[in-house]
């Protein structure tokens, strides 16, 4: 990983060594820990062998040559790491934030900005609670990538602040403003992409099994029901669909329930919801098995009729 001059080597090897964490766990990286963290962070610092340029003197800071594909394979290795210890990777992760940060100053081309923020949004999901350390440098550069003229940004912005929302507890309460304004475009016709509609989808729907207090419901419901079912990103699916049914068991005085709210709101409620039991039907037996008869009647009042 840092000895060798070919980039291509080395991304496969950097790729290598993620799949076999992912296949196999942490046991199987244990006795090679300190190693492979090292190398992660000479990769991380553009100092290998295979990142050095011929003429030192054409190298500039932020104007680094370095290969997409090489720190590509570089930024899968973190998520593997988190995915595989959980919190326990907290302390090795301090020592790779700053030199990954790096890669997301605005010199940087958008597909290193677009690697950080996906990074950064998988080594929350797999790290967990710990990533709220990160938050106050993170969300910032999330919500700026929201109004990328990228879709692939846009689509992993939208991912990020999902799962820093998630993950990040009460520190990301103060962002939630910000956040949802950069995330209400996504859901518009000024949107051309699914894929980031569908993760704005979920982000939202983080954000509100997070904190529901703290999103104002009677606006963004109807904003976030108008775009289900998912139309392309089926990972989604879990964090909008159980965003739905809980907002739902839990007689939200905002969904079907309510007596203030709009039919038309609903009715939206009621279609997504039977969505979520087409797709899932064997699962959605208990819970549905689980509403009181008054939930049951106004959600059967509001489900599409066969």
């Amino acid at each position: 990983m840092t000895g060798d001059d070919d980039k291509e080597v080395v991304a496969q090897a950097c790729t290598s060594v993620a799949e076999i964490i992912k296949d196999y766990g942490y046991a199987a990286i244990e006795p090679y820990m300190s190693r492979l963290v090292d190398a992660t962070l000479v990769l991380l610092k553009e100092e290998s062998a295979c990142q050095q340029l011929e003429d030192d003197s054409d190298m500039e800071d932020d104007d680094t040559e370095h290969d997409e594909v090489l720190m590509d394979a570089v930024s899968d290795i973190l998520p593997a790491f988190a995915e595989s210890m959980g919190s326990h990777f907290a302390p090795i992760f301090a020592n790779l934030f700053e030199p990954l940060m790096k890669f997301a100053k605005a010199s940087r081309p958008l597909q290193d900005r677009t690697m950080v923020v996906a990074c950064l949004a998988e080594v929350a999901q797999g790290m967990g609670a710990p990533i709220a350390d990160y938050v106050d440098r993170v969300m910032p550069l999330a919500i700026k990538e929201l109004a990328s003229s990228n879709a692939t940004n846009r689509r992993n912005a939208a991912f990020c602040v999902g799962e820093l929302c998630k993950n990040g507890g009460e520190s990301t309460l103060k962002y939630y403003g910000d956040t949802l304004r950069g995330l209400f475009p996504l859901f518009g016709e000024s949107e051309p992409d699914d894929a980031v509609r569908d993760n704005a989808a979920g982000a939202v729907a983080r954000m509100i099994m997070a904190h529901p207090q703290s999103v104002p419901l009677n606006q963004v419901l109807p904003v976030f029901l108008k775009v289900l079912p998912l139309k392309e990103d089926r990972e989604e699916s879990m964090a909008v669909y159980s965003c739905v049914y809980t907002l739902v068991l839990s007689s939200n005085q905002q969904v079907v329930v309510s007596p203030v709210e709009t039919p038309e709101v609903k009715a939206q409620v009621g279609r997504a919801f039977s969505h979520l039991v087409s797709l899932y039907g064997h699962q959605m037996q208990p819970l549905l098995s689980n509403l009181s008869p008054a939930h049951a009647s106004a959600l059967a009042a509001f489900a599409p009729k066969s």
